[in-house]
């Protein structure tokens, strides 16, 4: 049993170590509170994007775009967060090749490329038309052969492969390439070129974007490619191990509409 001097003297030593005991206790509070601000979150995953409107753009500082929002879509969910960052496409791929950064969304498959990214379950298929001026005499150009096609003269894009089977048939043609789609549309309206192989949602998504572009051109009825789009993902990346999961969620974003709905707000 305690006496009335050694409940004293306890009291006074609690008394004096009082201010330390709850020093330690706010400190260890504030330090408890602030590890989720600057440890255990995963690092954001590093993602390159290019110029390719509708897919990628800048506005206001952001990039923007179907892309960025099917990965918003894709990989919030699964408590991922993104980066995204604006390349030349050329220089994003080596960036993926060197493991600089996780991925590309919307790529489409080569063989090269297979060299250094995997790819997930495709995201979208898009058609490659044939566009003409919707004023045109005689009305759209159809075609049920791709040689249909070579007394006409053609627009390209720089740089821009249209398939293998489209890419030789234009070597045979008189060809005029311009530095992006939307000026071969705007060439396309001036009557130096007859029609131009665009990809169809890059083309709405231009018209969308351009109402000098609106209601200016027709299409073939039939595709000379569909251009089938994945994520790749680089060899070097950590998200390597979570790509069946991914192809999971996407698969559960095209059954569920999203994606298609995330298309139609950019282009319609």
């Amino acid at each position: 049993m305690l006496t009335g001097k050694k409940i004293s003297g306890t009291r006074r030593m609690l008394h004096r170590h009082t201010p330390i005991f709850l020093l330690s206790l706010i400190c260890a509070l504030i330090w408890l509170i602030s590890i989720p601000a600057w440890a255990g979150a995963p690092e954001p995953i590093r993602l390159g994007a290019f110029e390719y409107p509708p897919f990628y753009y800048e506005e206001a500082g952001e990039v923007r775009g179907i892309a960025v929002d099917i990965i918003d879509q894709l990989f919030t969910p699964m408590g991922i967060r993104t980066t995204i960052r604006m390349l030349p496409l050329k220089r994003a791929l080596g960036y993926a090749r060197e493991g600089r950064i996780d991925g590309i969304m919307i790529l489409i498959k080569t063989e090269e490329r297979s060299a250094y990214l995997h790819y997930t379950e495709p995201v979208l298929t898009v058609r490659g038309l044939i566009w003409s001026r919707a004023d045109r005499p005689g009305g759209p150009v159809h075609f049920e052969r791709l040689e249909d096609l070579r007394h006409y003269v053609m627009g390209a894009t720089l740089g821009y492969s249209y398939g293998q089977a489209l890419d030789e048939l234009m070597e045979t043609m008189i060809v005029n390439r311009a530095a992006s789609d939307y000026l071969n549309y705007k060439i396309l309206l001036t009557g130096r070129i007859d029609i131009f192989p665009g990809n169809e949602i890059v083309a709405k998504g231009l018209f969308k974007r351009h109402p000098e572009l609106r209601g200016k051109f027709h299409h073939s009825d039939r595709s000379f490619i569909e251009w089938v789009l994945h994520m790749g993902i680089s060899k070097r990346s950590s998200l390597v191990p979570l790509i069946p999961r991914i192809n999971t969620a996407l698969e559960e974003l095209k059954s569920s509409g999203k994606i298609l709905e995330t298309v139609r707000r950019f282009t319609e």
